[in-house]
C-alpha cells in the first residue's frame, strides 16, 4: 500500500478553482470521466493546501476568481508548486476578462481557454508534462 501512496504525490495534481457552477461541474465530470481525479478549491488558501508537496500540477481557474482574489493569486499558485501549470478560463468579449487577462498574461499563466471551452484543449492541459521524467 505504501509505494502507492508515495506514486500518488509523484502524480501530478489537477485543482480546479472555478466559481461559475456549471463549468466547474462540466470540468470535473469530464476530468473523472478521463481517468484524472481532480481536486475542487473553494478559495485560494484551499488550492495552496492541495498543492503542498506537489512537483507538478495544473490548476484550473476562471475569471470570476480571478476578479475576486486579484491576479496576484497566479504568483501565489506558482510558488507553491515550481512546475505548476495556471490555466485561466475567461471570455475575452467580456470587457471585464480583457483587463484580468492582460494582468495574468504578464504574470506568466500557462494557457488561457475562450469559449467554446472544448474537451481535448482541458485534457491537452493536464495530459503530458515533459519534466515530469527529469523529477
Amino acid at each position: 500500500m505504501e509505494p502507492r501512496k508515495s506514486k500518488n504525490q509523484n502524480q501530478p495534481a489537477i485543482v480546479i478553482l472555478v466559481f461559475h457552477e456549471p463549468l466547474r461541474y462540466s470540468l470535473l465530470e469530464l476530468l473523472q470521466e478521463n481517468g484524472y481525479a481532480p481536486s475542487v478549491a473553494a478559495n485560494p488558501q484551499e488550492v495552496m493546501q492541495l498543492l503542498r508537496k506537489k512537483k507538478c500540477a495544473t490548476v484550473f481557474i476562471d475569471c470570476e476568481a480571478l476578479a475576486l482574489y486579484g491576479p496576484g493569486i497566479c504568483s501565489k499558485i506558482k510558488l507553491a508548486c515550481q512546475y505548476c501549470r495556471v490555466v485561466v478560463f475567461c471570455d475575452k468579449t467580456l470587457e471585464a476578462h480583457r483587463k484580468i487577462i492582460k494582468d495574468a498574461m504578464e504574470i506568466g499563466i500557462y494557457a488561457c481557454l475562450l469559449p467554446p471551452y472544448e474537451d481535448w484543449e482541458i485534457l491537452t492541459m493536464v495530459s503530458y508534462y515533459p519534466r515530469m521524467r527529469s523529477l
